[in-house]
This record gives structure tokens, sequence and C-alpha cells, in this order.
């Protein structure tokens, strides 16, 4: 033991001796330019932290504002006034707001005063979000009072600048004064209360800085970056500290900019020279101590040497020290740097444990050593998987960790991807099916009373193209919270998929009657306009209900129940006059006669059994049949009782409308060969789905050149109802069609969205005045004006006007009067085919045997 003594004390004489020369050496080479470049790091890094945490507390109260504004004006409220009656509890870290305004242009209202802003402050100064100034800085009125502006839309705030900043710079490393200053150096606060000089430079200046020393601080700071100058500062040698403030809020981009004494900051320096005496102190207090702890170190040999095997095996690892209680004793540098601020976890249980992996206490878990993952989240959307093995040591456990993001990161990530939605991040259709399962396998379950039912937002396309694609996901967003809302205090789930449908499974409810009073809930909340980015949208919903009574039907299962929904709701979308429908049986009748319809119209279209019927168009002008519109017709006799429409929508609806719309235009083009000689021209319709199609103008064209046809002999069709989402896209492509020498024609004019713009923007021809309007024509003074009124319109931009539905000579005498000359309807004739069409054109035109009467008097005013 004596010799081990003396070994060991001949071991600290000899590195007392070594320690001593280090120390001398060290000093030796310590110089004034390393303390001041080590002084102006910690400089940086202090101003940084300081920057960073007016940055944060600068976007929490602007948010939080923000918030309040967004909620009034979503409540119908005004902002100005409800912020004015929450002013003495609205807090600024520990102030008050000093008063809220509406800017309106460059004038500033607040509490019934006008300020305006003078000329040289620009409006990118004041409408930047975050603004920094005085009222005579800004209004050129008596107060040098600095203020911060929150400027949130045409909403402004405003409070005292010094408590506010004057409570984030309290923790300098080193005392200081300080500016804050815009890039380009203009002064909007200092705290030296010294306002005779505007621009930061000029303090520079005037202590004879060169002007190329200014310049390279001025690139350091247009380029974003923290810099330190020691320099002469007021006549005294001084620090100056330059640190940026986010960008984020101000166009100006200030910069926080700290004046230090230079004796202050090398004072704070002077541990590095005191390191050395507290290194010898350290080593005496060794030699007196060693003794004393040397059987300590024998008693804890097996565990120390143990320890120290794990600790520089498993060094890069994530390591953490916890006692037989679950409390933390310590971690390692490693997990230190992933977690930040590590102190607010005391136990092992304040951690967020994978829950799918046991159902047993974590304490339990530890103590049996099994393996077990802690979700740690360590950014904005950022999580980490860290996968623990406990290890037993003297006194608790070490938790030794490693990585696995990659692996159960990844899978959790796709299992979300698979079960939820990604916009609204409800539970998808694959979560419903799973559910739906769990349901029907548990027998008790699914004979209490269970509803499923689905929700449609009607033209939520609409919003997505009228909006933007972001706009329709955050609007899906309110939907979703508003459903969740409604369904609070329900028995119930809520899914979402397929974009803009929701699914809603009720269980175990008392009675069906819930379903109903949560139906009429809903649609009344629908019922008020969705404010989204500063627009007001209604949106209608379409509700499709199945009630799960297993009794009662004898093939019944998930899938059927899935279809079932989904076919009320298709119903309750097809009427015009229930926003909601409960399936019963007949539904799946008529699903069925679809089916078999979609079968047919495939069969219709490999055997060509679609034809044109031509109805005639007539001008009373001129007094003869100047035209046809083609209208296709079915020829399968099953389907001759339904209205063309049925099987044309379907159509669009699968894309066969590709290939009917091809056959429609080779039989028309066709026809319209057959009548040149007769001098009318053939017009139509063309699907929105058609046009849109990649390569339509070319097909098109292509076609109208295999007949060898002459220009202007065809026209082309299109309703206005859909030009509202592609109106881009469609106005080139009928640009191109016009120029090529087809006429363009806008039908149902008036029903849909219209637009003047379509009549100043579009390359239309003509526009035709739908039915709607012709129908009430004699009786209905608002009909008549506003037939009149489209006629006028048309005719001044040189645009034609043709009037469809008019069934008999009064309705024609009356557009006639209004200004329009053409009309199609039944008073001249119904489609018919092309041979009853030459009839037509052989009465009315060449041996006119056919005539319409109008008065001559209406002629001669023409």
């Amino acid at each position: 033991m004596k010799r081990y003594t003396l070994k060991l004390a001949t071991a600290f004489i000899i590195t007392y001796v070594l320690l001593m020369v280090v120390v001398v050496f060290t000093y030796t080479q310590i110089s004034e330019n390393f303390i001041v470049n080590q002084a102006e790091n910690n400089l940086i890094g202090s101003g940084e932290t300081i920057t960073k945490s007016i940055d944060a507390q600068l976007n929490f109260d602007y948010e939080h504002l923000n918030d309040l504004i967004d909620f009034y004006i979503a409540q119908s409220l005004d902002p100005i006034t409800e912020l004015y009656a929450i002013q003495t509890s609205l807090k600024v870290q520990d102030e008050n707001y000093i008063g809220f305004g509406l800017l309106n242009d460059n004038v500033l209202t607040v509490g019934g005063n006008n300020w305006t802003y003078i000329q040289d402050f620009t409006e990118s100064v004041f409408r930047q979000p975050v603004a920094i100034y005085t009222l005579n800085q800004a209004f050129d009125i008596a107060g040098d009072t600095p203020y911060i502006f929150f400027n949130i839309g045409d909403y402004v705030a405003y409070f005292e600048a010094q408590p506010y900043l004057d409570q984030k710079l309290a923790f300098s490393t080193v005392d200081s004064k300080y500016v804050i200053m815009s890039e380009n150096n203009t002064i909007f606060y200092n705290s030296f209360d010294d306002s005779t000089i505007k621009f930061f430079y000029d303090y520079l200046r005037a202590e004879d800085m060169a002007e190329h020393s200014i310049d390279y601080i001025k690139a350091d700071i247009e380029d974003g970056q923290s810099i330190v100058e020691r320099t002469i500062f007021q006549d005294e040698a001084s620090f100056i500290g330059f640190y940026p403030l986010s960008r984020e809020y101000s166009n100006e981009h200030y910069y926080l900019v700290e004046i230090y004494s230079e004796s202050d900051v090398l004072s704070s320096m002077a541990y590095l020279t005191n390191i050395l005496w507290a290194l010898f102190l350290v080593i005496f207090i060794l030699f007196a101590i060693g003794m004393l702890v040397l059987y300590k170190v024998l008693e804890h040999k097996t565990n120390d040497i143990e320890n120290a095997r794990l600790t520089h095996y498993y060094s890069k690892p994530y390591i953490m020290k916890i006692n037989h209680k679950g409390k933390i004793k310590s971690y390692n540098k490693s997990f230190k740097k992933l977690l930040g601020e590590y102190d607010v976890y005391d136990y092992i249980s304040d951690f967020k444990i994978k829950q799918d992996e046991t159902t047993e206490h974590i304490e339990d878990v530890i103590r049996q050593q099994k393996a077990f993952t802690v979700l740690f989240e360590v950014g904005v959307g950022k999580v980490v998987y860290i996968k623990f093995v406990p290890i037993r040591t003297s006194g608790g456990y070490l938790l030794i960790g490693s990585d696995t993001s990659n692996s159960e990161g990844r899978f959790d990530e796709y299992k979300n991807l698979a079960l939820y939605n990604k916009v609204t991040h409800l539970p998808n259709l694959n979560s419903l099916k799973q559910d739906l399962q769990m349901l029907f396998n548990d027998h008790d379950a699914l004979i209490q009373k269970n509803t499923i039912l689905a929700f449609d937002i009607v033209a939520f396309s609409k919003i997505n193209l009228l909006l933007g694609e972001k706009s329709g996901e955050r609007f899906l967003a309110i939907v979703s919270e508003l459903a969740k809302q409604a369904l609070e205090g329900y028995p119930a789930s809520l899914y979402n998929f397929d974009s803009d449908v929701f699914v809603v499974l009720f269980k175990d409810i008392e009675n069906y009657n819930w379903v109903n009073r949560w139906v009429t809930k809903i649609i009344q909340i629908f019922e008020k306009p969705i404010t989204l980015d500063k627009n007001f949208i209604e949106a209608d919903v379409k509700i499709g209900i199945f009630h799960i009574e297993s009794e009662k039907y004898e093939i019944l299962n998930p899938d059927v129940c899935f279809d079932n929904v989904m076919l009320a709701l298709n119903h309750a979308k097809e009427s015009g006059q229930r926003k909601d429908f409960t399936y019963d049986v007949s539904l799946s009748m008529i699903a069925s006669r679809e089916i078999r319809m979609e079968k047919d119209l495939a069969i219709g279209i490999k055997n060509q059994e679609f034809v044109m019927a031509l109805q005639p168009q007539y001008n009373n002008q001129l007094e003869r049949i100047t035209g046809f519109e083609a209208l296709i017709r079915w020829t399968n006799p099953k389907y001759a009782n339904e209205s063309p429409l049925k099987f044309i929508q379907m159509a669009e609806k699968n894309n066969m409308i590709i290939d009917i719309g091809r056959i429609a235009l080779h039989e028309t083009f066709m026809i319209a060969k057959e009548m040149e000689p007769l001098n009318v021209h053939i017009s139509i319709n063309i699907s929105p789905v058609q046009i849109l199609q990649a390569g339509f103008v070319n097909d098109v064209i292509a076609i109208f050149e295999q007949y060898e046809l002459k220009k202007h002999s065809i026209s082309l069709e299109i309703t206005e109802t859909f030009l509202i989402g592609s109106f881009e896209l469609v106005i080139n492509k009928l640009k191109l069609l016009q120029k090529y020498g087809f006429d363009i024609h806008l039908d149902d004019f008036g029903t849909g969205y219209s637009s003047l713009q379509y009549l100043r923007d579009l390359p239309i021809n003509t526009i035709k005045i739908d039915r709607a309007f012709i129908i009430n024509l004699e009786t209905d003074a608002h009909s008549r004006a506003i037939v009149a009124m489209i006629s006028s319109l048309a005719k001044n931009v040189g645009l034609e006007v043709i009037a469809e539905g008019i069934e008999n000579e009064k309705q024609n005498q009356i557009v006639f009067k209004s200004g329009c000359d053409i009309i199609q309807g039944y008073l001249i004739g119904p489609a018919v085919n092309k041979n009853e069409a030459i009839k037509l054109i052989q009465a009315y035109n060449i041996d006119k045997t056919k005539t319409v009467n109008v008065p001559k008097s209406s002629k001669q005013n023409k």
C-alpha cells in the first residue's frame, strides 16, 4: 500500500510539474489578439441569442394578435372595437398596447385621429408586418417615443418599444447601450436618448473611422451577418456588435446594434488568466483528498470499469442514466445535443413512449430490461425515434439508445399515408373499411343501432379552380373542423376520402332520430357562408344515409354498407330538391339500370349507334332557314324514352364522351358537306370533357379537312357553365379554332356564371339566349327586359343572337322586336333527320310554302 502511495505521490508531483510547465507556456502564448477575438465571438453569441429571443417574442405577439383579428372577423365583429375592449388584459410581454387603428392608403386612423404618413415614409415601410418608429418620424407630429407597430392587413396595433426591448437586452452578457437601425443604417430607436444623429454610420464618421472600414461593415450587414467591430464610440474605446433581426416581418431588415465599453468586455475575459490559478487550486485539493477517495476507487472498481467500458463502447449513441424509480439522473453529450432543452424531463414517464409496442408501464419494461422506443419532437414537424435498451448498473439503469427514425419512423409515416387523409388528417377510406369490418366482427355491436352517413361538398372543384389548390385544402380543413364540432357529444367517428367526401359512422345510438337531428344540424351549419382568404363561400352539402340493419338485408357486409351509402349520396346529389336521402332497396335497382346503360353505351360506341338530329334556325329578317343545330341521338330502342342528357352525362363521367364526340363530329361534318349547296351552316355542341382533352384542336381540324368543308360552315357551341373553371385553357383553344375558320357559339347565356368578361375576352361570334328566359316571355316583364338587354348588348359588340325555345308566333314577335333576328324552337320545327331537314329548307327557303309571320313594320324598323 505504501509503495502504491509513493508511486501515486510521485505521479502527482510529476503531474504538478508538467502542469506548471504547460500553464506557463500557455500563458505566454495568450496574446491580446486572442482575448479580443474570443471576446468578439462571445459578444456575437450573446447578441445572436438576444436577437433570437426578440424574434421569437415578436413572432409570438404578432401571431397572437393576428389570431385575435382573424377570430373577430370570422365572428363578423369589428376587430378595433373588440381589441380596445380587452386592451387592459391584452399584453405584449408585461406591457399593454397603446392603441389600435385602421390603415387606409397612407392614413392611419387611431381613436378618431387621422394620422397621415409623411411622403418619405413609403408604403413598404409602414405596410411591413413589424415596424419601429416614432410618431414624429412617421407623421411629423409631436412625439419622440419610439413604438413598435404591428400591421395585419389594414389593422395596426402599437406599443412602446423601450420596455419591450429593454427586457430582452437585460440578458446581455456585458452592459451595453443599444440601437435599432435598418439595413441602410437609419436609426429608429436608441437607448441613450440622442436624437441628433439619424444615421448610425455618422457616429462612426464622427470618430474618424475610414470609409473603407465602414464599407466593410455595410457589406457584412447586406449579407445578413452578425459582426463585432472594435473602435471608438462617443470618445470611448468600445466594441460595437451588429446583429440582424428576422427578415420575416420587415422589409427594412432591422439590426440590433449593441455598444459595449472595451474595458467592461476585456474585464469579462479575465477568467482566461484566472483559469491557471484555479488549476493550481484544483491540484492542491486533489492532493489533499486523493488518499480519502482512494478506497472509494477500489470499492467501486468493478462498477467503474464496467461503466467505463460501456461509456467508451457507446460513446456515439444516446445514453441516459436513471435511478430505480425512473428519475433521470444524467444524459450524455449526444443526448443533450438531440434534446436541446432536456431539463423539461424529470422522469422517464415524461417521455412519449411508442404505444403500439407494449401495454405495460414503462418502469416495468425497464425492470425486465426490454427494449422500447421513445418519440422526440426536435423541430417543427420533425420526430426522432430512439430505441432504448436498459442495462442494469449500480444505483439504477443505463438506457442505451439508437436512432431508428429511418425504419420505425418511415413505417409510421407510410402507415399514416395509408390510413389518414394528408390534407385533413382524418381517417381515410382504408380506416373506414377497417372500422366497418371490426363492427361486423362484433355481433353484439352489430345488432345495436348503427348508421353510416356520407356528405359531399357540391361543386368543390370550382373552389379549387377559382381560389387555387392551397385554398381548397384550407377549405377542406375548415369543413372537417366544423363537422368535428358538430359531432361533439355523438358516439361517432369522422372520415375523409376522395377530397371532398366525408363519412360519419354512428355506433350504438339510441334511435335513428339522432342521425336526423345531426343531419339538420350540419345542414344549418353549412347554410352560413364560410370565410376563406377574405372570401365568403357558400358550401352546398348533399348527404346520403344508410342504417346498418343486419336483420333487414340478406347480404350485408362492410363493402355493401359503403356501396349503399354512396348510392344514397349520389341520389341526393342528383336531386335538385332534397339535400339528404336515406337508402332504400329501390336505389339498387336504379344503380343496376345505370350499370346496364353504361355497358350498352360502350357497345353503342363500338357499333356506331349514334346519329345526328337537326333542329332548324330561322332568320326573321331574311325570312329563311340559315342553319341547323346538330343534336346527338342514341338509336338503342331500350333508351328511346330516356333524355339524351342522361347518356351524355354518363359518358362525360367515364370519358366515353371522347369517342362519342368524335362520332358526332364525323356525322355532323358529313351532313354539312352534303348540305353545302343549300347555303346553311351547321352548329354542334362540344362537351367540356372534349375541349379540355389534349389534342382536341388538332382532332377537330383533321376531321374538318377530311370532309373538305368551307370555312365558317361549322359553328362549335360551348356552354358558359364550364368556362368558370377553365377559362384560360378554353380561350386559347377557341382562338386557334376561330382563327382556322370555325364560328364559336356561346350556349345557354345567362343561366350559369354569366360575365361580361366572356363577351370581351372570348373569341365568340354568337350568343344563344336560353329557353329559360323564353318560357314566360309573354307574361313576365323581367324576361322580356333580359332578352332585350342581351340582344342590344350583343349587337353593340358585333355579335349575333339566337333565341332558343321559341314555340309560338307571339314569342317570336317579342324577341324580334327586342333585336333578336334568329330563332330556334318548335315554332319552326323539332330536331329531325337529314332528309326532313332538307324538306324544311325546300319549304321555307325555296318554295316559300312555309313562312313565319312577323309584322312588316318591325322588319322595316330593323
